[in-house]
């Protein structure tokens, strides 16, 4: 008799832990700071020789798995580098960009490269000292933010290494600019 009393306060406390209200939000509300997200590897350039000169390009994406907790995903990205040691370079054009193509704000003319990747991260090596513009543009068959891009000017210097990371945010737009975040490393 005394266990049946004990298991009618066990059940009903199990019965009522397991409610959740149907107005909770389904996916998390709170705002992602990337920086916080980001984690910082310990040496990103580790093994590569001190006389020589490399930018590790990687980009990734906030996702959500089936239980609705954002992870951070490598994603597959155009990446483009420009030489712009006397120019100052914008992305007018999207489409303009993929080929190689950005714009001489101070001339209004064009520039290009064929210095164009399309992966989720990149090491190129052994650039000349100088200032360069990277851009990263999400493919057109991305989740969300199709053609979104970010770009970032670098100044590297004779030997230098810069490692950088661009994480798009889950609110990326289609086809529209996102600030590059997190920070860059730099040796």
């Amino acid at each position: 008799m005394k266990s049946k009393f004990l298991l009618l306060p066990i059940l009903i406390s199990i019965l009522s832990g397991c409610s959740k209200r149907v107005d909770e939000p389904f996916i998390q509300e709170e705002g992602i700071g990337l920086d916080s997200l980001y984690q910082q590897p310990q040496n990103p350039f580790m093994g590569i020789p001190e006389k020589m000169s490399v930018v590790h390009v990687r980009t990734s994406a906030i996702k959500y798995n089936p239980w609705q907790k954002f992870y951070v995903s490598p994603v597959k990205a155009t990446i483009i580098m420009w030489p712009s040691d006397d120019k100052t370079l914008a992305i007018k054009d999207v489409d303009q960009a993929l080929k190689g193509i950005a714009v001489d704000t101070k001339t209004n003319t064009e520039v290009k490269t064929e210095n164009i990747t399309k992966s989720s991260g990149i090491q190129l090596q052994d650039y000349r000292p100088g200032k360069y513009l990277i851009a990263v543009i999400l493919d057109a068959d991305a989740e969300s933010g199709k053609r979104s891009y970010s770009s970032q000017e670098i100044t590297l210097r004779e030997y230098g290494k810069i490692y950088m990371h661009k994480i798009f945010s889950k609110d990326a737009r289609d086809g529209e600019f996102e600030k590059w975040s997190p920070k860059l490393i730099e040796k």
